[in-house]
């Protein structure tokens, strides 16, 4: 179970969320790049690492409990 978010935390999380998603849906209308800035980076996303960008926004959603958090699977001998 992932610990509860301080009001603070669950705000920042859903603005980041949101300009993640707006990035992407500019990327996928043909921007050719976007940039957030995030933790104190700025990060370029363009088509060609579209991937990277869909992975953070499944972890901001994880993390605000809008989708499961990825389990980690054992390994098997």
């Amino acid at each position: 179970m992932r610990p509860a978010l301080t009001p603070e935390q669950e705000a920042l999380y859903r603005g980041q969320l949101a300009d993640a998603e707006s990035a992407l849906h500019q990327l996928i209308t043909g921007k050719k790049a976007v940039t957030l800035s995030y933790n104190g980076e700025t990060v370029t996303y363009t088509q060609a690492n579209e991937a990277r960008l869909r992975n953070y926004i499944r972890e901001l959603q994880a993390k605000l409990g809008l989708i499961p958090a990825a389990r980690r699977r054992g390994v098997r001998v």
